[in-house]
Order: C-alpha cells, then structure tokens, then sequence
C-alpha cells in the first residue's frame, strides 16, 4: 500500500490549507480586510482545519466518539468565526460604498 489513511490527511490538510490562504489573500484584495476580519478568519480557519485532523485521525484511531466530540469543540466555534468574519468583511465594504 502506497499511501496509508494518516499520509492522506496530512496530504488533505496541506491543499486544504494552501486553498485557504489562497482564497483569504484572493477575498483580501476584493474586500480590504480590516485587522478584527483578519483575526476571526485566521482564527476560524485553523480551528476548522484542526476539526478536520482531529475527527480524522480519531477515526483513524478507532475512536469515533472523540471524532464527534471534536466536531462539536471545534467545529462550531471555527463556524461561527468564519461567519463572523464574513460579516465583518461584508460591513466593511458596505461602509466603504456609503
């Protein structure tokens, strides 16, 4: 077997956090994120990716009930960052075109 389930996650994490800073630099230069945006979206995306590694490799590890409970620690606050950090990238602007 060439790759083995812990070799694929940290080959997942790694485009999915190359595709993040990619996509926050590319909204950044849309949106001119001001330093509270920048705080709640970094904030959001690492507890995002750490949901991600950590639900995985518990599964990985046989121990579903620490995956789920990882989705809920830190899936939810990372969701919530995320969207506050839209909403304040959003007001930005709406302020600027005023």
């Amino acid at each position: 077997m060439i790759f083995t389930g812990i070799e694929m996650l940290f080959f997942s994490l790694g485009m999915l956090t190359a595709t993040s800073i990619m996509g926050a630099y590319y909204y950044n230069r849309q949106y001119r994120f001001k330093a509270a945006t920048w705080l709640a979206l970094a904030l959001g995306l690492f507890l995002m990716l750490f949901c991600i590694a950590w639900s995985v490799s518990s599964v990985l590890e046989g121990e579903p009930r620490a995956a789920s409970m990882g989705m809920l620690i830190f899936g939810i606050p990372s969701v919530l960052l995320l969207i506050l950090a839209r909403r304040l990238a959003l007001k930005n602007v709406q302020k600027d075109t005023k």
